[in-house]
């Protein structure tokens, strides 16, 4: 009888640890989807689209947003503002989509280079012009 409540408690415990290594093992897929997700190339051009096209719609007359070629979202290749859309090349990834911004102002890019050789200075320098 006493052997029957151990191998009984036994199986209940191998249970047990195969169900915990499993829902680790889920989460951690979970875990990996999301992370791969989130650093993929397109999320960060959709941000950088994202907030240039909110930092156009909150912009008055006579001011420039100045947005460096080198940031934490990646190398910017290009900025294009085409048909109330931001677009933005990051990583050599074009844009497709864009993103709307909503300004009765007139918008234009210009890219200044920086002095030095290196590429961290250059940017590219969005003006509102009323």
């Amino acid at each position: 009888m006493k052997r029957l409540k151990k191998d009984k408690r036994a199986e209940l415990v191998q249970q047990l640890i195969i169900h915990l290594v499993l829902i680790g093992l889920i989460f951690g897929m979970f875990f990996l989807a999301t992370v791969g997700r989130t650093n993929s190339r397109i999320v960060k051009q959709q941000v950088l689209e994202k907030q240039i096209a909110l930092l156009i719609d909150a912009a008055e007359p006579g001011i420039s947003i100045d947005v460096p070629t080198v940031n934490r979202n990646g190398v910017i290749g290009n900025v294009v503002l085409s048909g109330g859309k931001v677009f933005v090349t990051v990583n050599g990834l074009s844009s497709t989509n864009g993103y709307p911004y909503f300004s009765k102002y007139d918008v234009d890019v210009i890219f200044r280079e920086g002095e030095g050789d290196s590429a961290i200075d250059d940017k590219f320098v969005i003006g509102v012009v009323g």
